[in-house]
């Protein structure tokens, strides 16, 4: 999948710098930047925040390492989520490839997050998605 028009251009969309000596520590088995991630938000309510229906086009990156998964919109911005594969918030991501070919991230709120309700759907358009797929299931079946 070709990497977006804002990315190429302007540079949006790129790996936070202030995140890379964390993850180079972590061992980096995947990493994508450039994508257009669209954010699907269903009666979702967390402190101050609440959502009955939200679709979010964000530009960011994804990363693997081989102890955490994340996902950024942009370098000033906090995280879509950022989770160690160890922790039990991990539980609540199911990982599959929806109609298009997209890495698909649908999380459970309340089992992510204390105090959060609903659901968010994170449709990744990465170009190794099935890699990411395979990795992402081994190490929840693990």
């Amino acid at each position: 999948m070709a990497k977006s028009f804002l990315y190429r251009f302007f540079g949006f969309g790129k790996f936070p710098t202030r995140y890379h000596g964390e993850m180079e520590k972590e061992g980096v088995i995947l990493q994508d930047e450039g994508l257009s991630i669209v954010l699907r938000y269903r009666n979702f309510r967390a402190p101050n925040v609440y959502y009955g229906r939200k679709v979010s086009l964000v530009m960011g990156s994804i990363v693997l390492t081989k102890s955490s998964f994340a996902c950024f919109r942009g370098n000033i911005i906090p995280p879509i989520f950022h989770v160690l594969v160890a922790h039990e918030s991990f539980k609540a991501f199911d990982f599959s490839l929806d109609e298009k070919g997209r890495l698909k991230v649908v999380i459970d709120a309340p089992l992510f997050q204390e105090g959060w309700r609903g659901t968010i759907d994170t449709r990744i358009p990465c170009e190794n998605a099935e890699q990411y797929l395979q990795v992402l299931m081994d190490a929840k079946s693990g």
